[in-house]
């Protein structure tokens, strides 16, 4: 057993001076952290258990969980989750509640101000006690799960060891913050901050250009869309700051880039029953953010992917359905400016008081901090109070409004027909998700879960004023009346985070998607074959095609002919980009050119208007800088070709010859000056990155890769780059599932690395190869295929 002594600071020195000392210790004798390896075979009895539970590792280490009853599954559940994956539950503990810095010192301080405004941890005591007695009894249960875990490990994680410190036992208010984490990363909120930036620096004529609207022909997931944005404005410094702090402490937030999820009625499928896909997009840190997991007992056989620090399956299957989520991308949170005046803000033109909470940061190897948070009747205020300015930028979100989404997912688990599925997913309050769906008796369909904010004044995505009450919330549209389809005539459904409803839906739900290019792409491959196969769904998971880049292709060709006598690299250039077959292949030529010279050309249009530092805050937000990029070649003109250098207006050919130009001479520096050598995967490149990875000395131990990997922001095979810095991956498949129902045994899955957080251990990274190549693993739900694939078997007992 191994009782350490609760969280505390690292005594001396600060982290990153100990996390370079520990590379040595790792060189010399990495076999040292063996010792913190779980005990996954045998028997063990622990206190908390009602009956005995099993829990059986196949060969890629997922546990297969079997229990008499739901309390004892969760307990084992939350068991396995802190055997393989304590750390990364723990570190996620902190990010909800502003306390990375007490172990990563002050450059998490930021981090910390941002998630202490957000109040996920303030809040979640209340959150949890809202909550129904069965939902609390079991997260009580899961939690005891952890903690059993922690107190049978031999040694703690190589992480603890390395820092010196021990975690706190976990609770259920921990999942209730966490929980809400969770939801805040896949909610519509950075948008809206850095359009408010470029509100305060732009002309209104220019703002109106960077306002995303849905282009024309965008595929819906069912007919409407609701009315126009106004605009209105504040400085969310705190974010910034935050988000900055984040980047450099433990990575990008865990947001959520976009998703893909589809299904075919029998109709339409090989095996004469549905087939579904899934494959959500989000960021890639180490280990996953998925741990797969197959959990039975009396009423309940699920198998599917689970967040390490919550109880039950989030996307999956059981015996009778199949479900897979996609962000619906909802506008689902405002930010508002306050009239404050001292201790006191207008609200609904009422002077009202401000709640303040104050709370302490603990900062390893500095001098604590003290937080003031002030608290409006919308939320907390992000931005600092100005001296002399009486106006604050509060921040409102759905999550803050209460709701199970953990009994909502306990019940989608058991969910065994459309209308048990509808029950469920009616609980969910958020984040919204697209829901594709489908079941052995042969219904397919989407329905959009999460709470529809009503506006008064309309939706938008700008702040908007907060004392007169014009702009407040009344309320969330009725489940029933939430975008749904089901049992199309076209015999498919799909979802890739496009709109949910067309112009006829009468309720506001986003103007800011993600582009048409992945849906018109997935419906296009879903019209084309009369039948599709469990394979045929996992090539188009892997398709790499970039359709839509046909007409930018075709300028940037024709502009290059035109002025090959000016320089070489305009007959090279076009070359290159006629020969390109418009795949985004890792090896793929005309893929590194195009990729190159489209971001040279977002730099080229808009980084002078905004500045640097703007620049890099809209471009990070791909969605702002495709939409802006893509309408202006349509169109051929924008506002901001107007060139502040030479005093005249540069025209579209212009601007493609310089990042034409611009591509061609970055290419040769990064790739060399012979051109047959260029691949998109030199550059294009993901890392799967530890916390620990961010030191140079460590990186190798606790990092996967970087490897090279096709596709693009733009394909169905999705891998979004950082825009503005590099071509690393930022966002990617975050998962794969493929699930044939009626024929179980067909399943397939893979995440991107192991089950196991354990660097030193087989499963860390087992299925990143996998993963890299396009592949999935078996799933296994069956005994028998079971108990052929085990690896190990641990009883627990009650003790």
């Amino acid at each position: 057993m191994r009782r350490g002594r609760a969280a505390s600071p690292i005594s001396r020195g600060s982290a990153a001076v100990l996390l370079s000392a520990a590379a040595a210790l790792l060189c010399s004798c990495s076999s040292f952290f063996h010792g913190s390896a779980p005990q996954r075979d045998g028997a063990l009895a622990v206190p908390g258990l009602t009956a005995p539970v099993e829990i059986v590792r196949d060969r890629y280490g997922i546990p297969h969980i079997t229990a008499q009853n739901d309390r004892d599954l969760l307990f084992a559940q939350g068991f396995a989750h802190a055997q393989d994956r304590l750390y990364q539950m723990d570190t996620e503990r902190r990010l909800a509640g502003g306390e990375l810095a007490e172990i990563y010192g002050e450059k998490a301080l930021p981090a910390d101000r941002l998630f202490r405004h957000l109040g996920f941890a303030a809040r979640a005591p209340a959150l949890f006690a809202s909550w129904p007695h069965k939902t609390q009894e079991l997260v009580r249960a899961y939690c005891a799960g952890v903690n059993a875990a922690m107190d049978s490990l031999r040694a703690w994680p190589a992480e603890y060891r390395l820092l010196r410190i021990a975690p706190r036992k976990f609770t259920p208010e921990d999942v209730a913050a966490v929980g809400l984490l969770k939801a805040f990363g896949l909610a519509q909120w950075v948008e809206e901050a850095t359009l408010y930036k470029v509100a305060q620096r732009l002309p209104r004529e220019k703002l109106e250009e960077l306002l995303p609207r849905v282009p024309p022909g965008s595929p819906v997931v069912m007919p409407g869309t609701g009315p126009a944005a106004a605009l209105q404005p504040v400085s969310p410094s705190v974010l910034f700051e935050g988000l900055a702090s984040l980047r450099r402490t433990l990575g990008e937030f865990p947001r959520s880039g976009g998703s893909n999820a589809w299904a075919v009625s029998g109709r339409k499928s090989a095996t004469g029953h549905p087939i579904l896909a899934n494959d959500p997009h989000m960021v890639l840190p180490c280990p996953s953010l998925w741990y797969e997991v197959h959990l039975t007992a009396p009423g309940m056989d699920v198998y599917g992917v689970s967040f390490p620090g919550a109880p039950g399956v989030v996307i999956g299957h059981n015996r009778k359905i199949a479900w897979g989520f996609t962000n619906a991308m909802l506008d689902d949170a405002d930010f508002f400016v306050e009239k404050v005046d001292g201790e006191r803000v207008m609200f609904r033109k009422k002077w009202v008081p401000l709640v303040r909470r104050v709370e302490t940061i603990r900062v390893q190897g500095g001098k604590n901090e003290t937080v003031t948070v002030q608290e409006t009747p919308h939320g907390p205020i992000f931005s600092p109070m100005l001296p002399g300015v009486a106006a604050a930028l509060s921040f409102h979100w759905v999550g803050y409004d209460g709701g199970d989404p953990v009994g909502a997912l306990l019940a989608l688990n058991r969910a065994r027909n459309p209308e048990e599925f509808l029950a469920a997913v009616s609980g969910f309050p958020a984040p919204a998700q697209n829901v594709v769906y489908a079941d052995e008796a042969g219904n397919i369909g989407v329905a959009m879960a999460g709470r529809i904010p009503v506006r008064k004044g309309g939706g938008g995505l700008l702040p908007v004023p907060g004392d007169t009450g014009e702009w407040d919330w009344k309320g969330t549209v009725p489940f029933s009346e939430n975008p749904k389809v089901w049992n199309p005539p076209e015999h498919f459904v799909a979802a890739a985070n496009f709109p949910p409803a067309g112009r006829s839906y009468r309720h506001y739900l986003s103007r800011l998607y993600e582009p048409a290019d992945r849906g018109r792409r997935i419906i296009r491959m879903l019209q084309s074959k009369e039948k599709l196969s469990v394979e045929a769904f996992e090539r188009m998971q892997g398709d790499v095609l970039i359709p839509e880049a046909a007409k930018t292709v075709a300028l940037a060709i024709r502009v290059a002919q035109k002025r090959e006598a000016e320089s070489p690299a305009f007959r090279d250039a076009a070359k290159i980009l006629s020969e390109w077959d418009r795949s985004a292949g890792a090896d793929s030529r005309g893929a590194v050119l195009y990729e190159v010279f489209y971001e040279k050309l977002i730099e080229n249009v808009f980084r002078d208007d905004l500045g640097d530092d703007l620049y890099e805050e809209f471009s990070r937000s791909s969605r702002l800088a495709w939409n802006a990029m893509d309408r202006a070649i349509e169109r051929g003109d924008s506002l901001f070709f107007e060139n502040a250098a030479t005093g005249r207006k540069d025209s579209l050919e212009d601007l493609v010859a310089r990042s034409l130009l611009g591509a061609m001479n970055f290419l040769k520096d990064r790739l060399g000056g012979v051109a047959s050598t260029w691949m998109w995967g030199r550059l294009h490149q993901a890392t799967f990155e530890h916390p620990f990875g961010k030191n140079r000395y460590l990186q190798r131990w606790f990092n996967i890769g970087p490897n090279a990997v096709p596709g693009d922001g733009k394909t169905v095979y999705k891998e979004e780059f950082r825009h503005g810095t590099d071509f690393s991956v930022l966002v990617g498949p975050s998962m794969r599932q493929v699930v044939p129902l009626g024929f179980r045994k067909m399943a397939r899955s893979v995440i991107t690395t192991g089950e196991s957080g354990h660097f030193f251990e087989r499963h860390y990274k087992d299925q990143t190869p996998l993963w890299l190549s396009g592949k999935t693993h078996p799933v296994w739900t069956e005994r028998e295929e079971i108990e052929a694939n085990a690896e190990s078997r641990l009883i627990l007992t009650p003790k």
